[in-house]
């Protein structure tokens, strides 16, 4: 199907502005793919806060140039889907391991998390990144250890002052 120019463009200018907000983007080829499977996976999408996009590979490299996830204009070969995550930077691969879980076959060409280029087999590692909750939990975690650690080592030494004083007395009373 031809496209006009204009249309072309508007699509150039969607794809960058759609790159530049994602945090991390995920480049797959989608051959062998049903529309049914296509819809379900855009569904599961839409509920994980990750974007997919369908693209023609010369406008997807026209869009990315310049933007952060530059680095995986040359995947862009074949069939191609990409799936942007804007706040969680292992959403997009959560969904296509589930996808791939299913029995779909979906070849994951290029990953770019903040710019920094990782291959189709890093998809699991990138799966395993905590999600923004989570980092934040295991943060706040983290600096609570030592503020707990000091509380209780101040709170130890008058408790033991206070244990001397009666250990004290009980001698004294003891003996007198």
């Amino acid at each position: 199907m031809t496209l006009a120019l204009e249309d072309k463009k508007r699509i150039v200018e969607d794809t960058r502005t759609s790159a530049e907000k994602a945090i991390s983007a995920i480049v797959a080829d989608y051959r062998g793919m049903s529309v049914s499977q296509v819809t379900d996976m855009r569904k599961q999408a839409r509920e994980s806060g990750v974007q997919l996009q369908v693209v023609r590979n010369t406008l997807a490299r026209l869009a990315f140039e310049g933007t952060v996830h530059e680095c995986l204009r040359e995947s862009f070969k074949g069939p191609t889907l990409v799936a942007y995550s804007n706040e969680d930077p292992g959403a997009g691969a959560r969904l296509i391991r589930t996808v791939r879980g299913s029995g779909i076959q979906l070849e994951v060409r290029a990953i770019s998390i903040a710019g920094t280029l990782r291959t189709g087999e890093d998809l699991d590692a990138v799966a395993k990144l905590p999600t923004r909750d989570e980092a934040l939990a295991k943060l706040m975690s983290v600096m609570l250890g030592p503020v707990s650690k000091l509380a209780q080592v101040i709170q130890a030494v008058p408790t033991k002052f206070v244990r001397t004083l009666v250990a004290v007395r009980q001698a004294k009373e003891a003996d007198g």
